[in-house]
């Protein structure tokens, strides 16, 4: 019986592991390894068979202006996404950061928008731009601003921002509350020392607040980039990645490709090598960007 013990606790580890193990293998490398067995063939229908064409549809996937067009919507999207959330982010993070009653119920009420599914967002802000009976044309021709409603969101010109400024409406609320919770593990007797010094709010922050928060804006800045770079569902729901492919990112890319094309393997083969992209990049960010010891 001891014998039988001691192999239990030595299996316990591995079998409190295995869901998770299983869980992984199941959601991550089998569909992986799907996705880079059909880079390989012509496969159309999912689920039909394709002929093998090697390495063709990376080739064609390299050499199509279109794949780099959506690389360069797709960098505007994570920059404009990127320094949007982190300004409001940050603004309202040291704004909330002070106790006070409105603090207090702003805190409680501001993560509305984030847990608000992407669905109901974007139905909601459709409604508002809509160039027929929304309400932001409405406001804008009772101040005469405008002679005639304007359709936003089928403008090739102004589509893309306000997806950008939606979907920074929709996530900022997660980074400040992130933010929000770093600041409360600064001690205020370093800002009372910076005080007594003659540091202004300014070189406080840029002196104390900023470094103090390095680990978090670095993860938000790692975590942050990669998320918003695949995000797919606000572009394609708002604009379909129109009007004239100007809001087409590459994750619409590849959807379209897959799903409205029919050309399964030619998207596996573009996902292939955006994830490789993307995988070197989080290298570099991690090896050159991460926290330093102390």
């Amino acid at each position: 019986m001891l014998g039988k013990g001691k192999k239990f606790n030595k299996l316990l580890p591995y079998l409190l592991v295995a869901p998770i193990v299983i869980w992984i293998v199941v959601t991550i490398f089998i569909p992986l390894f799907s996705v880079i067995k059909e880079s390989f063939y012509s496969t159309g229908f999912i689920g039909t068979k394709g002929t093998f064409v090697g390495l063709d549809q990376y080739k064609a996937t390299l050499t199509s202006s279109a794949y780099w067009t959506a690389w360069k919507k797709s960098l505007i999207w994570v920059l404009g996404n990127g320094l949007m959330q982190t300004v409001l982010a940050f603004g309202v993070a040291l704004l909330l950061n002070k106790a006070s009653r409105m603090t207090n119920f702003a805190r409680n009420w501001m993560i509305i928008p984030w847990i608000i599914p992407t669905i109901v967002v974007a139905i909601f802000w459709q409604w508002i731009f809509n160039g027929s009976y929304g309400i932001f044309n409405h406001v804008l021709q009772s101040l005469h601003l405008i002679d005639k409603p304007i359709n936003l969101l089928g403008d090739s010109f102004w589509s893309f921002p306000i997806v950008i400024f939606i979907n920074t409406w929709h996530w900022f609320p997660f980074m400040a509350v992130i933010v929000l919770a770093g600041l409360s593990t600064i001690s205020q007797d370093i800002y009372e020392a910076a005080d007594v010094d003659g540091a202004n709010k300014w070189q406080q922050f840029w002196s104390i607040t900023f470094p103090s928060l390095g680990k978090i804006t670095f993860a938000l800045g790692l975590v942050g980039t990669l998320w918003s770079f695949n995000i797919f569902d606000t572009i394609y729901i708002l604009t379909g990645g129109g009007p004239a492919g100007a809001s087409t990112t590459v994750p619409v890319m590849i959807y379209q490709q897959a799903f409205e094309q029919f050309k399964i393997g030619q998207a596996s083969a573009t996902s292939i090598i955006t994830a490789v992209f993307l995988s070197i990049f989080a290298f570099f960010f991690l090896k050159f960007a991460g926290p330093k010891e102390d």
